[in-house]
């Protein structure tokens, strides 16, 4: 979400006039785009952002941080960080152009952290790889209990189909060949009559789509209807990225989830029974306050039951105003130690689903470069995927997997 985001801010500075680079000792405005659904991302953020007063003060230099840090820490960026000259919001960045030239002329510091219903129409970005991203709509209503995301980007709202899809007509002609949709929760997706299984198949039949993604999914909202059309479209990759989070009920209801164990695994049984050859990746936090030791045990038994192609390990992080940020906390050393052991059990299985892949070919669609002479691709499953050989970005080669190291497949071509 944050690489759309920079793209959509690069997008209209363009329109502005200015040019991007990668070098900040020739950049007159350096933007730091931020995070902060973990603590250690808003950390990292604030820490980068002090090391950027010398840079600051060398020139006649912009500084400006925007984001859901600069959403939920305005004030505290304000004081500490008297060197920042631009706050914008999630939702301000249409003036972002305004705003920097304002600033260029009064020397001023400008403030916007504006919550709105902005979804952005209508700017499409100019990409520069064969993988990007189109955004289906902004913010969350959900409230998990331990997520600010409904405080910092708003509450859910849909963009407009049709805008979805002139903006997926234009990546095509720009040359790229697979987009993900994003979304803090792409199944709640309503936009006038079409909800997001429709959506699905309206962006399919778009001329020149190879692969169409999606990010991400909630549990609770998933439909069958979308594993069918999914079924259905060759072009849609038949990777779910369905996050569990926990393997306890009463965690899940702690957490405000609105779905159970059982009801998630009757998910993953019906996309395997309809899709055997999907990939199903997950969300795991750990160290939950009140999670007892025989409810971590619970998350580690769905994990080896379900055996998921990948996961991303989480440990509890506390987010100020919060519903769970009042609940009583585990102890570091606890939380610190079921995160360990959660990485391990999941290492253990994707190790083990990785090297179920040796012998089989597979469709990898080559995105870059990758060390010494090789090429890195992803599977439909989103597996990346090197192969020892140049290969253009954008090309697609049938691949057979020779061997894993660590958890990346290698393969080679194995085209007719």
């Amino acid at each position: 979400m944050n690489k759309n985001d920079s793209s959509v801010i690069g997008k209209l500075l363009a329109d502005h006039g200015f040019e991007s680079t990668t070098d900040p000792r020739s950049a007159d405005v350096y933007i730091i785009n931020t995070c902060t659904v973990r603590e250690h991302a808003a950390n990292r953020a604030l820490a980068f952002t002090a090391g950027l007063e010398e840079w600051r003060k060398a020139g006649n230099r912009i500084l400006a941080v925007v984001g859901c840090l600069a959403q939920s820490n305005a004030d505290e960026i304000t004081k500490r960080l008297k060197h920042v000259d631009l706050i914008l919001g999630p939702d301000a960045y249409r003036e972002i152009g305004n705003y920097v030239t304002q600033i260029t002329g009064t020397k001023s510091r400008i403030i916007d952290t504006k919550l709105s219903a902005e979804t952005y129409c209508g700017i499409f970005h100019r990409p520069n790889a064969v993988a990007d991203f189109v955004s289906i709509m902004r913010g969350c209503s959900n409230y998990c209990s331990y997520c600010v995301v409904p405080y910092v980007r708003g509450p859910a709202r849909s963009r407009a189909s049709d805008d979805i899809r002139k903006e997926i007509v234009h990546l095509v002609e720009y040359g790229v060949r697979d987009i993900t949709l994003l979304g803090q929760n792409v199944n709640e997706y309503h936009h006038e009559s079409m909800g997001f299984a429709e959506l699905l198949q309206h962006v399919s039949v778009i001329p020149g789509v190879f692969r169409i993604r999606f990010l991400t999914s909630h549990p609770k909202d998933f439909t069958r209807e979308t594993v069918q059309v999914i079924k259905e479209n060759n072009n849609i990759c038949e990777w779910f990225h369905l996050p569990l989070q926990s393997g306890s009920n009463r965690i899940l209801q702690l957490m405000n989830r609105k779905y159970t164990k059982e009801h998630y695994n009757g998910l993953v049984e019906h996309i395997r029974s309809q899709i055997p050859e999907s990939t199903i990746t997950t969300d795991i936090i750990t160290g939950f306050p009140t999670e007892t030791e025989q409810e971590f045990i619970e998350t580690l038994n769905t994990l080896r039951e379900i055996k998921f192609d990948d996961a991303y390990m989480y440990r509890y992080s506390i987010r100020p105003g919060t519903k769970a940020s009042s609940m009583p906390s585990l102890d570091e050393d606890t939380i610190k130690a079921r995160l360990a052991e959660s990485i391990q059990v999941k290492n253990e299985i994707v190790v083990e689903k990785t090297k179920a892949m040796i012998g089989k070919v597979y469709e990898v669609l080559f995105e870059s470069a990758a060390r010494g002479n090789g090429s890195r691709g992803k599977t439909r499953g989103n597996k990346n995927v090197i192969v020892q050989e140049k290969i253009k970005p954008g090309e697609v080669r049938n691949v057979r997997i020779t061997e894993v190291k660590g958890q990346t497949p290698i393969g080679v071509v194995a085209d007719a």
